[in-house]
């Protein structure tokens, strides 16, 4: 195989102009929440894209939120690669205890500070550059490449299904999330918010509580709020042990089949019991789970501790997943790690660094598993670390963000296949 020893020697030459295309799109204020601030960014992208020679189509994944999308058109011949990365950033929390500013991009020793640097407009920019440099130098690919940057990853809104429901798919995607310098991840975890409701078919006043919470008080009641602490969380507790004990994949860690509570709603007048109570949570899947079976198992251990419980025995808790108040969800994904596009990239990976890419897993939540979904092949790779994200001074070491660059740009040379 050819290094492309000019490729990798402009992108080292030309690092500053680099490096200014991640300033710029930290430079957005692209938070999420709240989002719907994407515009400006993907205007941005857009220009980029056009630039490159690309066609470009910018549309909104949802009303007023717009994804961008980039088709290098190859001579033919070829295969197409998609190359997938996220616009939004997670909010930044504790402004005030920053030492950088959050969106100013600054560089202090060979990393760059900012919200998204490593979370993950990092990828983006080294899928930007690396196309600059593929076309400075006069490289023509034969297969199509096709840059998603899309809204929405950090609430699991549908910036990525959006692209693939508008056809821009290909025979291998790869997703530039973080992934610590040489991983390359061929599996990640699903996720999906599901909502408990605890209801009351009747309400009652502050001092009724003595009439069914004593002996001989003969009233039926029950306040809502505590039955949700007392039998559904602590059910919900247990699941989640078990499954430690019981779950696993050889690309992930022990404990990855979580089960998390992150918002309780219910009451708020002194003077009248809970009547009813709303539970949202998150749930795991692993890669090897069928997301159906994951659903049934986690309900018939809900139903059953409820089962339990006289009062819920009668009025059973209503389960809903993905709900209107946060429908959240990712799709988990496995792709083959002997699959010839994986090993393709982790060859080009080993070239750059001089050292074996490292095929693996990723316990976080990525866009990968929409791909995986439509049976297109996926990796997630990209610059960073998952331990430098969503946190005070989010920052990306710039020799990482150099070599992710490079290899990409081989790995499209050598994959794709030059014309």
């Amino acid at each position: 195989m050819s290094d492309h020893r000019d490729v990798l020697d402009y992108i080292d030459a030309h690092r500053d102009e680099l490096y200014a295309v991640l300033r710029n799109l930290v430079s957005f204020d692209t938070q999420n929440p709240p989002g719907g601030n994407e515009k400006a960014a993907q205007d941005w992208v857009a220009a980029n894209l056009r630039e490159l020679g690309m066609e470009v189509d910018v549309f909104d994944a949802l009303p007023g939120r717009p994804n961008a999308v980039g088709v290098l058109k190859g001579r033919g011949g070829g295969k197409t690669v998609v190359l997938n990365g996220h616009l939004d950033v997670a909010e930044v929390l504790l402004p005030e205890a920053w030492s950088h500013p959050p969106f100013g991009g600054e560089i202090a020793g060979d990393r760059m500070y900012g919200r998204g640097t490593s979370d993950m407009k990092s990828g983006l920019a080294g899928f930007i550059f690396a196309l600059r440099a593929l076309k400075a130098l006069g490289h023509k690919l034969k297969g199509d490449v096709i840059l998603q940057s899309v809204m929405g990853e950090e609430r699991g809104e549908p910036g990525t299904v959006a692209c693939l429901e508008r056809g821009y798919i290909g025979d291998f995607a790869i997703v530039g999330e973080c992934a610590r310098g040489r991983d390359v991840f061929v599996t990640s975890i699903g996720v999906m918010n599901v909502a408990i409701r605890v209801k009351a078919p009747y309400s009652q006043h502050l001092v009724a509580r003595r009439l069914f919470n004593s002996t001989g008080g003969d009233l039926e009641g029950a306040n809502c709020l505590e039955k949700t602490a007392t039998v559904i969380v602590p059910a919900l507790l247990s699941l989640e042990r078990h499954w430690a004990n019981y779950k696993a994949h050889p690309h992930l860690p022990p404990g990855q089949a979580m089960i998390n509570t992150f918002a309780i709603h219910g009451g708020g007048n002194m003077a009248v019991i809970p009547s009813s109570c709303e539970l949202l949570a998150t749930v795991f899947s692993l890669p090897n789970e069928k997301v159906e079976d994951v659903r049934r198992e986690f309900e018939e251990h809900v139903l059953a501790a409820a089962k339990a419980d006289p009062w819920l025995r009668k009025y059973p808790p209503e389960i809903e997943w993905l709900p209107a108040a946060d429908p959240a969800q990712f799709r988990p994904c496995r792709t083959d790690p002997a699959d010839p596009n994986v090993r393709a990239l982790a060859a080009a990976i080993e070239t750059v660094r001089g050292e074996p890419a490292r095929i693996t897993g990723r316990g976080a939540i990525v866009d990968g598993g929409w791909f995986a979904e439509r049976g297109i092949p996926v990796v997630v790779y990209g610059p960073g670390d998952v331990s430098h994200i969503h946190c005070v001074d989010e920052y990306i070491g710039l020799a990482d963000l150099r070599d992710f660059t490079k290899s990409i740009a081989l790995f499209l040379l050598r994959w794709s296949g030059a014309a």
